[in-house]
């Protein structure tokens, strides 16, 4: 018998960036007006802003970059994009936000503007097999869930129905981080199921 390869199918991904931003915006972050998602199940703030990245506007070059980099190099479809919402998030010394996904959209992305080894987001895989049966290591072939520790400047890209949780903030300092969702842009489809944005 030979092993000619692994083919992860329908493969759902974490595009990841280290985004070139010269200034820390965490101090900036700090000044911005934020609320409480009055839910016990997920006790970090939100921005008031609902529009936030209008106000950053080296950050959301940034971002763009990335987004037409998954879209055009790495997915490689032909078709622009609109980011219809973007907001902070301040997660104190042991809050956290649920698991959840982004309804209504189509990529989200979370921006981390200074990492810290007591951050830490989880995402979720909903279609592993139902029979748990435990691996001698895991892997991206047989894990159920997978952590990633942001690092300073730290973008990650996800299609939005990719379920996930903000881990409790194991640090001593506030998280803050800047999340958004991504629309199509223009005629997406074919034949009876095409519609224009």
């Amino acid at each position: 018998m030979k092993h000619l390869r692994n083919v992860p199918i329908c493969a759902n991904t974490l595009f990841i960036y280290k985004l070139d931003m010269d200034d820390d915006l965490t101090l900036k972050f700090t000044k911005e007006k934020f609320r409480s998602t009055h839910s016990p199940s997920s006790p970090s703030l939100m921005s008031e802003d609902l529009n936030i990245l209008k106000k950053y506007k080296e950050l959301r070059e940034e971002i763009d970059k990335a987004i037409d980099a998954t879209l055009k190099k790495i997915l490689m479809l032909n078709t622009d994009y609109r980011i219809f919402s973007s907001w902070l998030t301040k997660t104190k010394p042991k809050d956290f936000s649920d698991s959840h996904f982004h309804s209504n959209s189509w990529l989200s992305g979370v921006y981390y503007p200074k990492g810290d080894p007591g951050f830490s987001i989880k995402f979720f895989n909903d279609n592993m097999t139902q029979f748990l049966t435990l691996p001698k290591e895991y892997n991206i072939f047989n894990s159920r869930e997978w952590v990633t520790i942001p690092e300073d400047n730290f973008l990650i890209l996800f299609f939005s129905q990719l379920r996930h949780k903000v881990m409790p903030n194991q640090s001593k300092k506030d998280r803050f981080s800047l999340s958004f969702n991504v629309l199509p842009k223009g005629e997406v489809g074919v034949s009876d199921s095409k519609i224009i944005f």
